[in-house]
């Protein structure tokens, strides 16, 4: 029975530790976990940054190079900050990576065809957890695709989420309507 005192909270600690150890959406990334994402993205220059596996595991559907998306974690967006600016021969500075840090939201980045898409709005992109639909505080558009295909950002809240909940990706234009299942504990 005395063991069991000090046993108890370990064992939670323990239990509850591991998966904020593992999560996916840090809303605070350490300095050691900033510096390994701004080292990881340098790595890969460009987009060759999304053929690695961090940039894989972010990914759903056939993005990018057909219907899908990409998620955007704080951690991945350090990482093709830094790939991008290593495509240019720089690196992030110590004032680009406190920016990085200080945001509390994250992207989903979809790409769709371009025919009938004049505005952002005209995309709506819907996070479904159980029976919570959780709409992107802005959306906005990405960049354009030489195959006719348009970029849209879709901007969440961190604090909107249950990173363990299973959840499903709603895309949805005037003709059509797409839904992807994502894990997000797989994405770094």
């Amino acid at each position: 029975m005395q063991c069991a005192k000090w046993y108890l909270p370990m064992l939670g600690v323990v239990i509850l530790g591991i998966p904020a150890w593992c999560n996916a959406f840090d809303i605070h990334l350490t300095q050691e976990q900033l510096k390994e994402a701004n080292e990881y993205g340098a790595q890969y220059k460009g987009k060759e940054i999304f053929e690695s596996a961090i940039g894989k595991s972010a990914r759903f559907g056939e993005y990018p190079g057909g219907d899908g998306g990409l998620i955007m974690s704080k951690y991945m967006r350090v990482a093709v900050s830094s790939a991008m600016r290593a495509l240019k021969n720089e690196a992030l500075t110590p004032q680009d990576l406190k920016e990085l840090d200080a945001s509390t939201t994250f992207n989903v980045i979809v790409s769709i065809p371009e025919e009938n898409i004049q505005n952002p709005e005209d995309v709506q992109i819907l996070l479904i957890q159980g029976t919570n639909n959780i709409l992107p505080q802005k959306t906005e558009f990405g960049m354009k695709y030489k195959d006719k295909r348009q970029g849209i950002i879709g901007i969440f809240s961190y604090e909107k989420i249950n990173p363990k909940a299973s959840t499903t990706i709603l895309i949805k234009t005037r003709n059509d309507e797409r839904k992807f299942t994502i894990d997000f504990s797989d994405v770094k």
